[in-house]
């Protein structure tokens, strides 16, 4: 073994050109499939991270019938404020934080005395208790401008909006929307605070009201659409967690995990997941090919070579095994070479981003919840496998041109050349 790895590595120093073209076509296919890798599981990351933090939180729990209805926002089924407060002090004994909100699509109205007209937008309202739902969601801490419902009949606007309907804090607007009693409901407010938060779906479409301003106008009488539940964990436990709260609350409510929840950008990111894992699938089998084509020029022009090594006693197996251990080697060098590289390109990107803002508009949706900045996460898993799968396909990329070469007789290789 050690003489046929001597022997490989002279012959990838006597071939120096063949050699270096087969470590950058896998250098190449490393570099590039890891950085990809990266870039996609930080987007999903990303996504659902906020997701979590600013829409959906990791469990959320409806009136029955709400849940296969939630996308039309009925104004008719929501959870009663008796029921809210027992499924809410269940929880905090449980200590599980949780915080109701009410959600309803409704009409942003403002008018412009310079223009003398009226402005229309339609937007989401999202009722919020602003003390509960600091612990579970991080708006409040996404605000640019003004404060967290400081006075009462207050308005918090995404920060898209905002610039849409050119509001500043202390702007009076008008929210159009349906009470609990299915009644249209109009409602003059001060426009208290403007967010900019990581979700830029937040920011273009939802505007926050305090509950209990809500709670007058609306009639819900201590209720509401929802209540948000999260324990801080990895939203991998989620469903884990939907199961407790079920336990906790009992039969009366439904809870919902996030991917439940949010099953549509759920699919569309898994779908990118699928579509990525097929172009990387397709890098390596650009770059097998290279490496193939490579190892059969390799035995052509060595075919004297090999037909005196079978004369002097080499078996078949020994020469095979000498051509796959050149391919291992070359993949080897490469991968490992891709993989620092990858690294070194990533390290930066995690930290200061891939900005697609010249390319895309934040108001585009695109199903993702993340900036126009991508991050990637560095996974150490890519960073092992991807190598190893790199080595692999050079070896059988290396094995199956020369196995047909070590089939044949000593007579037929001299008669050849």
């Amino acid at each position: 073994m050690l003489k046929s790895l001597k022997l490989s590595i002279r012959n990838l120093a006597r071939y120096k050109t063949r050699t270096i073209i087969t470590i950058v076509a896998v250098l190449i296919s490393v570099l590039v499939s890891t950085v990809v890798d990266g870039l996609v599981r930080g987007m999903f990351t990303i996504s659902t991270n906020n997701l979590i933090a600013y829409e959906s939180s990791e469990v959320t729990i409806y009136q029955k019938g709400y849940f296969e209805k939630r996308d039309e926002y009925p104004s008719d089924i929501f959870i009663s404020g008796d029921l809210l407060q027992e499924a809410s002090e269940r929880l905090d004994k449980a200590e599980l934080p949780n915080t109701p909100r009410y959600k309803a699509i409704s009409e942003l109205i403002t008018y412009s005395e310079e223009e003398e007209s009226e402005f229309y937008l339609n937007v989401i309202l999202v009722g919020v208790d602003k003390e509960r739902d600091k612990n579970v969601f991080r708006i409040s801490e996404s605000l640019c401008d003004g404060s967290w419902f400081e006075n009462e009949d207050e308005i918090i606007l995404g920060s898209k909006i905002a610039e849409k309907l050119n509001l500043k804090v202390g702007d009076i607007v008008t929210l159009s929307t349906t009470g609990a009693m299915g009644f249209a409901e109009t409602l003059d407010l001060e426009v208290g605070g403007i967010i900019n938060s990581e979700d830029p779906q937040v920011n273009m479409s939802q505007v926050f009201v305090n509950l209990s301003d809500l709670d007058s106008y609306l009639l819900l009488k201590g209720g509401a659409t929802e209540i948000a539940v999260s324990d801080g964990m990895p939203s991998v436990a989620s469903k884990k967690l939907a199961d407790k709260v079920q336990k906790i609350i009992g039969p009366e409510l439904d809870a919902k995990y996030y991917e439940e929840v949010n099953e549509d950008i759920i699919a569309i990111m898994n779908g990118d997941k699928g579509s990525s894992f097929i172009m990387l699938l397709f890098l390596f089998i650009i770059a097998a090919a290279g490496i193939s084509n490579t190892m059969i020029m390799a035995v052509m022009e060595r075919r004297k070579e090999n037909a005196m090594l079978r004369a002097l006693g080499f078996s078949r197996r020994s020469i095979v095994s000498l051509f796959v251990l050149e391919g291992t080697l070359t993949g080897i060098i490469g991968a490992l070479i891709g993989a620092l590289l990858a690294l070194f390109v990533m390290i930066p990107l995690s930290k200061y981003g891939l900005d697609f803002t010249a390319l895309l508009s934040e108001e585009m949706d695109i199903g993702y919840r993340m900036p126009l900045i991508l991050r990637p996460t560095l996974f150490w898993q890519s960073f092992v496998f991807i190598p190893i799968l790199a080595v692999l396909l050079s070896s059988l990329s290396a094995f199956f041109p020369v196995y047909k070469t070590g089939k044949e007789e000593i007579a037929d290789l001299f008669r050849r050349m």
